[in-house]
């Protein structure tokens, strides 16, 4: 082609994406520095709650709060396991669970009520629940659609309504909205999925436009989370064609990502992993044709056709995690000594 072997052509595409790779890179470090942070958490005063805690990423998150003594309370319409029963070596009373179907507003404002009443209100909102169905838009049912959205997107937009007012009244709040890569570039048998994802991400932009210039409350921070495919079970039975550049994350990499971005009180913060999902947002922007190419070479438009989805997977261990966020220095001796000297 123009006179090119296929090495030299392969050659000169393993460049190209080098300088790519090299000029996002940059970006992203500047982006990083662009960020207003206003020192460490005091977790003390903080309450996380999570909403899809009982598995994946959700379970991972709620279980690494808990073993360092934060106060935890997970959504979830399946029961949530306690750290106790799956690790019996981690001894947390400071994490709560409640059912809860996030996709009815009347639910989450029940809970929200015993939340407040058992708990406190909440500070960090983790909007975590997510569910798909991975069929071609024939294939899907009118209900399944419903339902994808209002899990997906509707149950974001219910528990902001219900917990954002306190953290605007108080001007201190953080709000972690999990959308997906797929919500900025969609592919074939996720158009439900696809479609929520991307009506996340817009509605997060919004909120964080909202935040600043119309609530004016710099102490309520926002994180958007896109990720591509990670290893819980979700997309279970999808194959990656070229699993060198897009690679499945572990959950544990993602919560170290949210976490730093709790830790160190971050704003307009954007966690997108693995790193070629920094491309995405470009290749969307493309002719369609390139898009089209991108998803062929990528293996994108095949990737669903051995979906089998989540069958009754458990959630991962919580080894990893302890050995990944050492437990804080209070944790035991230090805690055990603060309750001697309030009975003494």
């Amino acid at each position: 082609m123009y006179g090119f072997s296929n090495e030299d052509f392969a050659f000169l595409m393993a460049a190209v994406y080098g300088v790519i790779l090299f000029v996002v890179k940059i970006a992203y470090t500047l982006h990083e520095r662009g960020q207003r942070r206003d020192g460490k958490v005091d977790w003390e005063d903080e309450v996380v709650l999570i909403t899809g805690g009982a598995s994946g990423t959700g379970y991972l998150l709620a279980e690494m709060l808990a073993i360092r003594h934060i106060t935890v309370v997970v959504l979830d319409v399946h029961p949530v396991k306690t750290a106790r029963e799956l690790t019996p070596f981690v001894q947390s009373n400071n994490r709560h669970s409640y059912i809860c179907d996030v996709s009815d507003p009347e639910d989450i404002a029940r809970v929200a009520k015993e939340i407040r009443e058992d708990v406190g209100e909440p500070t960090i909102l983790v909007n975590n629940a997510g569910i798909i169905n991975g069929r071609s838009i024939l294939d899907l049912s009118i209900e399944e659609i419903k339902r994808t959205m209002n899990v997906n997107y509707l149950g974001q937009a219910w528990t902001i309504k219900e917990f954002l007012p306190d953290m605007i009244k108080n001007n201190h709040g953080h709000i972690i909205t999990v959308s997906s890569a797929m919500g900025i570039m969609a592919a074939p048998k996720i158009a439900d999925y696809a479609a929520s994802k991307a009506a996340v991400k817009a509605f997060h932009e919004t909120l964080e436009s909202e935040i600043k210039y119309i609530y004016k409350t710099p102490g309520v921070r926002t994180t958007l989370v896109c990720c591509g495919k990670i290893e819980t079970g979700m997309f279970q039975g999808i194959k990656e064609k070229m699993p060198f550049f897009t690679p499945t994350l572990e959950p544990l990499e993602v919560v170290k990502e949210i976490m730093e971005s709790m830790e160190q009180r971050r704003t307009h913060n954007q966690i997108m992993l693995p790193f070629y999902v920094n491309f995405v947002p470009l290749v969307s922007i493309l002719p369609a044709w390139f898009q089209d190419l991108a998803r062929t070479i990528s293996g994108a438009d095949k990737a669903m056709d051995t979906f089998v989805g989540k069958k009754g997977a458990q959630p991962r261990a919580t080894l990893q995690v302890v050995d990944a966020f050492p437990i804080s220095a209070e944790s035991s001796e230090e805690k055990e000594k603060k309750e001697e000297k309030k009975d003494l």
